[in-house]
């Protein structure tokens, strides 16, 4: 039993006469019969009672004329869903990101891309850096959004964004009344920093900010999230320096400060296993590069 036989079977069957079915496809009448007498040598039964002067539904006829428009309808259905497949409009993509990446520019990416690809299932995972690269290349992850620096065999990393540090301190503290701060002054202050093995990438690039500017920061306190670094930040433990983004977090007893003599950038990453990614995961890497455009 052919797709082709059932379509010409629901034809006959709507119209209940051969010529005019024939017609309505485009097909000779007698070979259009022969294909119709095939499918019910096929299935062993009749599907059409047939008269010199009419054309009826058999019981069987009819149970097949209404499974034969659900079977079309299904076939329909596979032959786009697979095509969106391939154009990496539907699927599960699961995209991780360190927390030292979870605000700027991450929810504008992920409100782009479901916005725009709403029926593929975007799973996020929030997990440390050092165990980005295995999830990638093992196909734990498809993606990541990442703080650079970052290497790991067999991973594509592309930045995305490049920005400059602040100081984040209390709003009592009294440098806060300050415009712009000197990083070498602060060889004496407290900090708060995301321990490396969480963000080995920002913390080494903060670390050697600090001791190209002469000294080595006393590290007093260490969290794994802004929110946490911040907070402590206000409740006084110290002081950190941050992405000039962080300020996104409006935290209400914290001021940021421009850093004077401060040699490093915040750079955001995007990794994936290989040289090129799956369709979906193209669609967003593409999202990521623009949202992060529309940043610089």
């Amino acid at each position: 039993m052919e797709f082709r036989q059932l379509q010409l079977f629901i034809v006959v069957a709507e119209e209940l006469h051969f010529g005019r079915a024939a017609a309505r496809v485009g097909m000779a009448q007698p070979p259009f019969s022969q294909q119709i007498r095939r499918l019910e040598s096929e299935l062993g039964v009749q599907l059409l009672a047939r008269t010199s002067r009419r054309v009826a539904l058999t019981p069987a006829g009819s149970r097949l004329l209404e499974d034969a428009r659900a079977l079309l309808a299904k076939r329909a259905d596979v032959i786009t869903t697979v095509r969106q497949a391939a154009r990496g409009e539907t699927g599960t993509l699961r995209v991780g990101f360190a927390a030292s990446s979870a605000f700027g520019v991450l929810p504008d990416i992920v409100l782009r891309f479901r916005t725009r690809f709403p029926a593929v299932k975007l799973e996020v995972d929030d997990r440390d850096t050092l165990n980005v690269g295995a999830a990638l290349t093992t196909g734990e992850l498809d993606l990541a959004i990442i703080r650079a620096p970052f290497q790991h065999e067999g991973v594509t990393v592309e930045r995305l964004l490049r920005e400059r540090f602040a100081l984040a301190l209390p709003a009592r503290h009294p440098r806060a009344r300050q415009q712009a701060v000197a990083l070498s002054s602060l060889a004496n202050e407290p900090f708060v920093l995301f321990p490396r093995n969480s963000a080995p990438g920002l913390h080494d690039t903060v670390t050697s900010m600090c001791l190209a500017a002469g000294f080595s920061p006393r590290i007093v306190q260490e969290a794994t999230s802004w929110t946490s670094v911040i907070g402590m930040v206000e409740a006084g433990l110290g002081l950190t320096i941050a992405p000039m983004s962080a300020q996104a977090l409006r935290p209400k007893g914290v001021v940021f400060r421009a850093l004077r003599d401060a040699s490093g950038h915040a750079e955001l990453s995007i990794a994936f296993a290989g040289k090129q990614p799956s369709p979906a995961a193209a669609h967003f890497r593409a999202v990521a590069h623009e949202a992060a455009a529309r940043r610089q």
